[in-house]
């Protein structure tokens, strides 16, 4: 002890309930004084020193620090602390924990430490090997994913706030990107910018969109993040994905003080133009609300003019246009000029100054005033009614930064997903994760945002226990590892608390659901709950606050806000008008159309939806799937310390640094890491990676005893390891000293290796290069005498010329001389001919003379002997005429005669045939004897062949009769061989495709075998490497490269051989696929498969074959090696024939060229040629781009199309002649060429191929890629599996199952036909769901090798939807129904956290899908980018089949649709089935339109079904555009009854952004391409009606349908009172317009009121909105009629708002107007007044319209002047006040007199025995009612006539100037009074609310003075929170609720008089700001 107390001995002294570093500081009087590192000096007695007190400082180097915390021999707090501010002050910011990394912010650069110099330092270095750094994690997690086997990483980066995760982030980042750029290039490939860089450029965005200023931290993230690379084989980076967590989206509306807003605000105004700042309308940051607040604008340490800059080049290179970067910065200055919106209360929560309001619109290209009526009032429908309710000021001002926060989110949200985009990879070997997650919070005032963020701190913190803590120790106790355990804090109390069941957060998600739930209410439920809880802290005062013991401290949260930031709601009304924008940016970024999620307030259609998921729920499920991700991958952790709370270099607070140890629980780290093994290796992995250092191992002896021999060799002593049951345990310094001698081993190897392969290498190169040398003396003696013999040959070829052309001239000669000879002979025979002809002639006149005398000699004989041919009755002659037999055959002999004259014409045609082929050759040689010096060698021969032919001329024509014989005979015989032939090649065909088959069979069973051979090589291999002598080694090496068919490079992850063979084990035996010296050929299989890709394509089989990592189809086999079309041309020695070119489809297979009529599979072979016997190929042909083949028998002359194919066939032909039976095998093997293909997709690209399960497809599988989905289908199940493990061979997919999963677990399925339901007759199978990133697959059960039961794929089309939680309370289950394109499953679970969890990650894969595109899609794309050039549009339009009319109907969709049903409730009530089947009838009824009797039906059934499901609109337009287009007859019936479908749709329904686009196109060229016509109308109107179309709440009436159908107007019944008028309206006709025209036409322009339209029916009146449009009223009604309805609605113009009714002059037709509404008010009760003062405005009212008083006169109808309610009330209360069955409650003493006449005639009516008279008088009560009724107004009538008799002589005008004058004389006229019932005390039940201009006030029914009253602006809101109640609340009061069913009318009408008095206000400060302007310019022009 005495050593502690020497001055400057360092020690570690116990104070404040901690270890801190001290010194001695002095000694005096026995008291020890020591001087803490903090600055504290604290004094002992010498004699009570202990080491509970103070103990010495025993580590030697700690004066130098240690690395390595693990090694630190004393153990403490203290220790740690002081080792790390050691390092600190040295600036060694990095310290280990074995393999766990604690870094500290130096809050200051240090040089050099992140250069690119230090990168290479620690590039291929183990941990340990150099000073602690972050690079030494990055490497050693980049090179642990070989060692693993492809098995995933991820570093975990945490710590406090401003303790640097993002600059950690960042430096690991720029590591793994230097690494993959090094080991092989980045995998961009055909990008200009390369993944890595693009990655990098990614974090200036997300830190300017996601970072700001805390008061802990100038860069705090706020949001947060995991970065995911993909990596390949080669360790390059092939994609990445970011997954953003929880931005904290209200930092946007409101900072704390001294913290600022995101970056990207300061940026973009201190950054941008001038120009731009004038676009954007940005002035100074101070200008703007949302900067200003927390009062820190600048910050010294932020430069936001660089970081603009920064962030402008880091977009430009991650591909956003400068289009994409405009509107960033139009979205953020709208966020600004949102925030600068303020509010006044103005009966409601008014916008106070337009000119913010005006800025944010102008940017967000919205509508002010649909803005600003979107931020004060919210819009809800009642009874199909769009109402609107003011808001309050806060409420107003929660709409605004509601409005600003989805704003930025949204756009948050795209920049990350464009930046996936840029980044995405397909397929990959692993991945590093990299998670940068905000740290643990504790603010002044905490709140919603900090819960959530120390939630998700708090799960790391388990995470990382369980890992470092619970999973090891487990692991030891399993293995039997001796060991002591090491207590260690565990927070899953604390997580209990927040996450389980009635937790925190399932308390925060049950309130928020509730409508009447408060923050008030929940943190009262929190604590009722959970006070007993030892992690829940209650505050001592009563407050909204709870705490909450975090592993890291108490932290306090306020609850103001939790519940609203929980919903995260955003109003419909905003997201409206938001959706309505004209930028396409902001149309997208809340198209929620496109998703089916919202529902349009303007359609009134809502459907039932699932509920919106709250924030925490969502949050929740987030932080569970990144868990389960990183619990499926190996982690690395980055510890973060904070050094000092104000971010101030070189200063050290040992406190702070001190609680963040704690509570990271770092000395229990320590002391584990310390203490325990890290590193664990089963028993056969150890094995397998060590073997190279088991050479002296026996193989007798057992794996546990290799092991053992292997480590004793390493450490004897047994401390840095231990034996467990199946696994090594090893420490950290141990596995680096086995890697490093590992290393040495296999380099040793390695280089035997290498010696024998250069060696082997060598004599290759030697042996080749002799060889060349051969060759070349070989070419150069050839070349020698070759030459000789050409010179030779020249020479003899010369004398061979002329001798030859002279031999042709004399044969010339001899032939021309025969013909003049032959014309002559044959010139005599003409005349010869001729001769016998004349001689003929002359004989046939005598014969033909001798005949006529002959028969003149028999007629008289037979006149003669007529008498006895009489007797013999007229017997009949049966003699022939001698001469008719000799006529016969002489007409025989001129026949004959004829027939030899054609013979004789036709060899005379065949000798000038020959002479004329003859003349042809003397003309080549003559050009040959003028030209060509290589002449044919067979000229020779060709002229023998022509004298021979010339003798065959004579021999013809000897056999001329034998010819003419035989011809018929010849034709039969041919047409019988041709059959014969036929059959023959039928059976010849057959033969061929089973010897094919057979082929086929033998070279998979060749692949089988190659296969196994390869198999044995790598297992012969293998035995090697443990062999003991390195000649065996190479004789096995040599002896595997002689079986094997040959090797291949392989892919490393570097260049170097030393890396090559490290790898070579480098490999678990457990890993999927291991590194092979002898690498896999690329894999290689054909076979026939049924294909389908796509949604619109059908089945078709394909030749399909997998060569080269190419997947290509064919038509048919590719068994040839050449076919194309040629024209061919017959001609040559062997036939005198002259035949004409015909194109005839070639082929080539092997040796035979053959020829067909067509090129489909199994036409007719016309011919073949044996390209091997034949003579000579020539391609001087004929004609050009020709070539002819010579044979024995004749020439065929074949013609190309161009030269290049004539070339290609030459070359190809010519190959064939002079190829080997080697070569041409190698020609053959070359026939699968892409060229020829029909389709073709690179491997690389497939994500993943599945095998399918479909019942009537036994054989499919499904290859994904990112674009499409093919579906193939093999003949057996066999090809199916070689298909799918070649095609995931070649893609290099390296996971087990093809991908990892993202979500399993067990649920329940519906077995048999799927119902969607629970009840008796369902029967549920529990299986097991596998969720992975492209499809749900379930099995039997969870083992591991059990059966695959079904698959759904997944796309971006697929939906999930979850049952409302009736069901469970029905049936015990929660259901959803995920939709796929073929089928649906119903999946049920009993946990409602589950069914969440199920559904949240399923809606994550199905969004992550890239949109499906559709040919109609692509079009549209191709018609936008050709729209500026005509030739190419006109191309489009004649090629592409979308845009063709067609008769067929369709068989799927153009457009992609959601899968699955429509809702129930539209299923059941018309019958709808799914989107895709109701496409196509809707396509169907477009086909029926022409032919169909009722048109009209047609059209509104397919409005009716566009206007039900929304999604369809786009479909139909888009077969509607089909239909128009390329039909022949543009004005036939059934394109203008298309076009008519086509003017509906245009005048009805809108489609989206992209469509419309097209159809404006689509319209315009069709009014430009065809002028004047029918159809061009048509288009024209179309396109006018598309401008004008507005959003319709009801299918178009018949009526509408008719006009549009003519083009015209319709017309339509406007009534007021006394009249009607007929006024014309088109399909977007609104009410104001309507209201304006009529103003116009009756001179109403300056009123003192204001006029609207009403719906008047059922004898009340519904004003009609100025926006609503008149054609939806007038469909509205006639679907009333259809109803059966028998109420006749009307449109009826009156007077709306009274503004000033005492001021209208009496002779106006306004006057007339308040006079018929003032009546129309008195008589339907609405009027205060005195029984005597309506009897006289009835008779005022009878002088109006009858005039004077006559004796005849009579009022029939009461009720048309007197308000007859009245009359019936007094009739029941006086009957109720005398009736007799009342008597006994009747005082006995009470008289009262009779007031009128009716109670006077019920008291005698009532009298004594009155009662019973009237008893029997009147059969009921309701009788006599009517019987009273009657008398009290035939009284009323007299007193209301003789009133009117008083009226004699008044004029009309006076009539009605006194009966306003009465009306008037009421206080309250001019208010519209509607019937309401106070639902609270402060007022009797029955009331009137009237509303006027100024105030609304309240009236007892009847009575003349109000109650209350009420100046609008003393009202705070009003509006209907339920249906038929009406809320009103004024200041300093409480709530007001009424019920009525004129909620709608009640607030529209106070809706008109606020905006009325808001314009007023806006006119009159307009006005007096011009005032002040103009005095003060008055006062500047007179100042001296």
């Amino acid at each position: 002890m005495a050593a502690l107390s020497i001055m400057g001995f360092r020690v570690q002294l116990w104070h404040q309930s901690q270890w801190q570093p001290a010194s001695v500081h002095t000694e005096q009087d026995g008291h020890v004084t020591y001087t803490t590192d903090a600055g504290q000096s604290v004094t002992y007695p010498l004699s009570a020193l202990n080491h509970d007190i103070v103990r010495p400082m025993q580590d030697d180097n700690m004066a130098d620090s240690v690395e390595d915390m693990a090694n630190l021999s004393d153990l403490n707090e203290g220790s740690i602390l002081e080792n790390i501010r050691l390092r600190y002050v040295g600036n060694r910011i990095y310290t280990y924990i074995g393999h766990i990394l604690c870094a500290v912010n130096p809050y200051k650069p240090i040089e050099d430490l992140y250069s690119q110099g230090c990168i290479q330092v620690y590039k291929k270095k183990h941990i340990g090997d150099l000073p602690p750094h972050i690079f030494a994690i990055a490497n050693e997690c980049y090179y642990a994913m070989w060692k693993a086997g492809g098995e995933n990483q991820c570093i975990l980066i945490s710590g406090e706030s401003g303790a640097g995760k993002t600059e950690s982030t960042k430096f690991i980042l720029q590591f793994l990107s230097e690494m993959s750029q090094v080991s092989g290039g980045s995998a961009g490939g055909s990008t200009d910018t390369s993944v890595e860089q693009a990655i990098l450029q990614s974090s200036p965005i997300m830190e300017a969109f996601g970072n700001a200023k805390t008061v802990y931290n100038n860069n705090s993230s706020r949001f947060g993040k995991f970065i995911q690379l993909q990596f390949n084989e080669k360790g390059s980076i092939t994609g990445g994905r970011i997954q953003d967590y929880l931005l904290e989206k209200n930092r946007v509306v409101g900072q704390n003080p001294d913290e600022r807003n995101y970056h990207i605000f300061y940026s973009l105004i201190a950054g941008s133009t001038p120009d731009i700042k004038e676009v954007l309308c940005l002035t100074e940051a101070s200008d703007f609300h949302y900067l200003n607040r927390s009062g820190c604008i600048n910050d010294p340490t932020i430069n936001d003019q660089e970081d603009f800059s920064r962030v402008v080049h880091a977009m430009r290179v991650m591909a956003f246009s400068e289009k994409d970067i405009l509107d960033v910065w139009c979205l953020l200055a709208a966020i600004l000029h949102v925030g600068n919106i303020q509010f006044v209360t103005t009966a409601g929560a008014q916008v106070a100054d337009k000119q913010a309001l005006s800025n944010a619109a102008s940017l967000l290209r919205v509508d002010m005033l649909g803005l600003a009526e979107a931020l004060t009032q919210r819009s809800i429908f009642l009874r199909g009614e769009l109402i609107s309710t003011p808001l309050e000021v806060n409420e107003a001002a929660d709409s605004r930064d509601s409005l600003a926060m989805n704003l930025y989110k949204a756009c948050f949200r795209w920049i990350i997903t464009k930046i996936n985009s840029r980044i995405y990879g397909n397929g990959h070997y692993s991945s590093i994760g990299v998670l940068d997650i905000f740290g643990f919070e504790n603010f002044q005032t905490n709140r919603f945002e900090q819960f959530n963020i120390n939630y998700a701190n708090e799960k790391l913190q388990e995470y990382f226990n369980k890992h470092i803590f619970s999973l090891e120790q487990l692991e030891y106790n399993r293995e039997g590892i001796v060991w002591v355990d090491i207590d260690w804090v565990d927070n899953g109390e604390c997580l209990d608390l927040v996450e389980r069941k009635l937790g925190i957060l399932d308390l925060l998600d049950e309130e928020s659901r509730f409508p009447k739930g408060t923050d008030n209410t929940f943190v009262d439920k929190l604590h009722g709950g959970h006070k007993e809880n030892a992690f829940f802290l209650k505050p001592k005062v009563a407050s909204r606050m709870f705490g909450i013991k975090h592993y890291a401290g108490e932290v306090y949260y306020d609850t103001q806000g939790f519940l609203d930031k929980n919903r995260d709601t955003f109003r419909d009304d905003i997201l409206n008008i938001l959706q309505e924008s004209r930028s396409d940016f902001i149309y997208e970024l809340f198209d929620t159309d496109a998703y089916g999620n919202g529902t349009s307030l303007k359609s009134g259609t809502a459907t039932r939806q699932r509920k919106k998921p709250t924030v925490s729920s969502q949050f929740k499920e987030s932080l569970r799937s990144l868990m389960t991700t990183l619990s499926a991958a190996n982690p690395f952790f980055v510890r973060c310390i904070k050094p000092n709370s104000q971010k101030l270099p070189d200063s050290f607070d040992p406190a702070l640094v001190l609680s963040q140890l704690r509570y990271s629980g770092m000395l229990e780290t320590v002391r584990i890491r310390r203490a325990g093994y890290p590193v664990r290796r089963a028993f056969d992995d150890f094995c397998y990676r060590y073997r190279v250092l088991m050479r002296q191992a026996s193989n007798d002896e057992d794996i546990k005893s290799h092991c053992s021999g292997v480590l004793q060799q390493v450490d004897d002593t047994g401390k840095e390891w231990q034996l467990g049951k199946t696994k090594v345990f090893l420490r950290e310094r141990l596995e680096c000293e086995l890697e490093k001698r590992r290393e040495t081993e296999l380099h040793r190897v390695a280089t035997i290796i290498q010696a024998g392969f250069k060696g082997h290498q060598a004599r290759r190169q030697f042996q080749k290069t002799k060889q060349g040398i051969v060759l070349i003396q070989k070419n150069y003696k050839a070349h020698f005498w070759r030459k000789a013999y050409l010179q030779v040959r020249e020479a003899t070829i010369t004398l061979q010329k002329f001798e030859r052309s002279r031999k042709a001239r004399h044969l010339l000669q001899q032939l021309r001389e025969e013909r003049r000879v032959e014309e002559e002979r044959l010139q005599q025979l003409r005349e010869e001919e001729k001769r016998q002809r004349e001689e003929e002639e002359k004989i046939r006149e005598e014969e033909e003379r001798r005949l006529l005398e002959q028969k003149t000699l028999e007629e008289k004989a037979k006149f003669e002997e007529k008498k006895r041919l009489e007797e013999e009755k007229k017997k009949p002659c049966i003699c022939p005429m001698c001469g008719s037999r000799r006529e016969m055959e002489k007409q025989e002999e001129i026949r004959q005669e004829e027939q030899k004259v054609k013979e004789k014409q036709e060899l005379r045609k065949l000798e000038y045939e020959v002479l004329d082929e003859l003349d042809n050759l003397i003309e080549e040689c003559m050009m040959l004897e003028l030209g060509r010096s290589d002449i044919d060698d067979n000229l020779d021969d060709k002229l023998e062949d022509w004298a021979k032919a010339k003798q065959e001329l004579a021999m013809l024509r000897a056999q001329q009769a034998e010819e003419a014989r035989l011809a018929e005979e010849a034709k039969q015989r041919a047409l019988q061989e041709e059959k014969r032939f036929e059959e023959f090649a039928k059976k010849k065909a057959k033969e061929d495709a089973k010897r094919m088959e057979q082929e086929a069979m033998a070279r998979l069973r060749a692949e089988a075998e190659q296969e196994r051979r390869r198999q044995e090589a790598q297992r012969k291999w293998n035995r090697t490497l443990s062999t003991k002598k390195g000649e065996e080694k190479r004789e096995s090496v040599d002896s595997m490269l002689s079986e094997s068919d040959g090797t291949q490079e392989r892919s490393s992850l570097d260049e170097s051989g030393d890396e090559l063979d490290m790898d070579l084990d480098d490999v678990s035996p457990s890993s999927p696929k291991r590194h092979s010296l002898l690498p896999e050929a690329t894999p290689y299989f054909h076979a026939y498969l049924m294909m389908k890709g796509g949604v619109m394509n059908t089945w078709k089989r394909r030749w399909c074959v997998l060569k080269d990592d190419t997947l290509m189809w064919y038509r048919g086999k590719q068994a040839s090696l050449k076919s194309g079309w040629l024209a061919k041309k017959g001609g040559g020695t062997g036939t005198l024939s002259r035949r004409s070119w015909k194109t005839r489809w070639f082929v080539l297979r092997g040796t035979t060229l053959s020829y067909h009529e067509n090129d489909e599979e199994g036409s007719k072979q016309l011919g073949s040629i044996d390209v091997k016997s034949c003579k000579e190929i020539l391609d001087n042909g004929l004609k050009e781009n020709s070539l002819s083949i010579v044979t024995e028998a004749r020439t065929y002359h074949l013609v190309s199309e161009t030269p290049e194919e004539a070339s290609q066939w030459y070359n190809v032909l010519t190959s064939v002649y002079s190829a080997t039976d080697e070569e041409l095998r190698d020609m053959q093997d070359e026939q699968a060429n892409p060229k020829n293909a029909a389709g073709t997709l690179d491997v690389a690209l497939i994500d993943s191929v599945y095998a399918s399960d479909n019942e009537s497809k036994p054989h499919q599988f499904v290859i994904i890629t990112a674009n499409r989905v093919f579906t193939c289908c093999s003949d057996t199940a066999e090809e199916m599996h070689h298909w799918i493990s070649c095609l995931q061979r070649s893609k290099g997919d390296v996971h087990s199952g093809g991908q990892d999963f993202i979500t399993r677990g067990w649920l329940s399925k519906e077995t048999g036909k799927p119902t969607g339901t629970v009840n008796k007759s369902t029967t549920l199978k529990k299986r097991w769901f596998v969720l992975t990133a492209h499809s749900l697959d379930y099995y039997k059960s969870s083992d591991t090798n059990s059966q695959k039961l079904g698959t759904l794929i997944l796309d971006s089309l697929c939906r999930v939807v979850q049952a409302d939680a009736e069901m469970f309370e029905q049936t015990g289950y929660y259901m959803f129904t995920i939709h796929g394109r073929r089928r649906s499953f119903h999946l049920f679970t009993k946990l409602h956290t589950e069914i969440q969890q199920w559904v949240q990650s399923l809606q994550e894969v199905i969004d992550s899908k890239v949109p499906i595109v559709t040919p109609t899609q692509q079009l549209i794309t191709d018609l936008r980018d050709a729209s500026m050039n005509s030739e190419a549009v006109d191309q489009i339009y004649q090629r592409n089949p979308i845009l063709r009319h067609t008769p067929h109907p369709l068989k799927s969709p153009l457009l992609p649709l959601p899968y699955g049903d429509v809702n129930a409730s539209l299923q059941k009530e018309k019958g709808y089935t799914n989107l895709q089947e109701e496409a196509v009838k809707i396509f169907t009824s477009l086909l029926q339109i022409e032919t169909a009797a009722d048109q009209i039906s047609i059209v509104q059934n397919i409005l009716e079904t566009c206007h039900d499901l929304k999604y369809l609109k786009d479909e139909v337009y888009c077969q509607l555009i089909k239909q128009t287009a390329g039909v022949s007859d543009v004005d036939s019936i059934g394109n203008l009854r298309v076009w008519q479908i086509m003017a509906c749709m245009c005048c009805a329904f809108q489609p989206t952004r992209n469509v419309i686009r097209y159809l404006k196109f689509h319209l315009k060229r069709c009014k430009e391409k065809f002028p004047n016509t029918e159809m061009s109308k048509f288009a024209a109107f179309c396109g006018d009606s598309l401008r004008r179309c507005k959003g319709r709440e009801y299918v178009p009436s018949r009526d509408e349908v008719i006009a549009i159908l003519g083009r015209r107007d319709m017309y339509t019944t406007v009534h007021c009172y006394g009249s009607s008028c007929r006024i014309s309206i088109n399909s977007s006709t609104t009410a104001s317009e309507v209201v304006q025209r009529l103003v116009r036409g009756m001179n109403l322009e300056e009123t003192h009121n204001t006029f609207a339209l009403f719906e008047r029916g059922s004898g009340q009146d519904r004003a009609i909105d100025g926006k609503a449009i008149v054609a939806d009223i007038l469909a509205k009604f006639e679907k009333l009629k259809a109803e059966e309805d028998e109420t006749e609605w009307k449109l009826f113009f009156r007077l709306f708002c009274f503004m000033d009714p005492r001021n209208v002059p009496t002779n106006s037709l306004e006057y007339d107007f308040m006079f018929e509404q003032a009546h129309e008010d008195v008589i339907h009760n609405r009027f205060p007044s005195s029984e005597e003062t309506l009897q006289y405005l009835a008779a005022y009212r009878l002088q109006y319209k009858e005039g004077d008083f006559n004796k005849s006169g009579w009022i029939n109808d009461l009720g048309q002047v007197y308000p007859m309610e009245r009359l019936r009330r007094r009739v029941k209360s006086t009957k109720e006040n005398i009736a007799p069955s009342d008597k006994t409650e009747r005082p006995a003493t009470t008289k009262r007199k009779s007031t009128n006449f009716l109670e006077g005639t019920l008291r005698r009516s009532f009298g004594k025995g009155g009662h019973k008279k009237a008893r029997q008088q009147v059969l009921g009560e309701d009788a006599q009612l009517i019987h009273l009724m009657k008398e009290e107004e035939s009284s009323t009538t007299s007193a209301v006539i003789t009133k009117w008799k008083m009226l004699k002589g008044l004029t009309k005008e006076e009539a009605q100037q006194r009966y306003m004058r009465a009306v008037m004389d009421w206080p309250g006229y001019g208010a519209t009074l509607f019937d309401v019932e106070c639902k609270d005390r402060q007022h009797p039940v029955d009331l009137w609310l009237a509303v006027s201009v100024d105030e609304i006030a309240l009236y007892k029914r009847g009575e003349e003075r109000p109650l209350a009253s009420y100046a609008y602006d003393s009202i705070l809101s009003f509006g209907a929170p339920v249906p038929n109640t009406y809320k009103i609340v004024v200041e300093d009061k409480e709530p007001m609720m009424f019920e009525t069913s004129q909620v709608v009318e009640i607030a529209k009408l106070m809706k008109a008089y606020i905006n009325s008095l808001v314009k007023k206000r806006y006119s009159w400060r307009t006005s007096y700001h011009s005032y002040r302007k103009s005095v003060d310019s008055d006062d500047i022009l007179l100042s001296p």
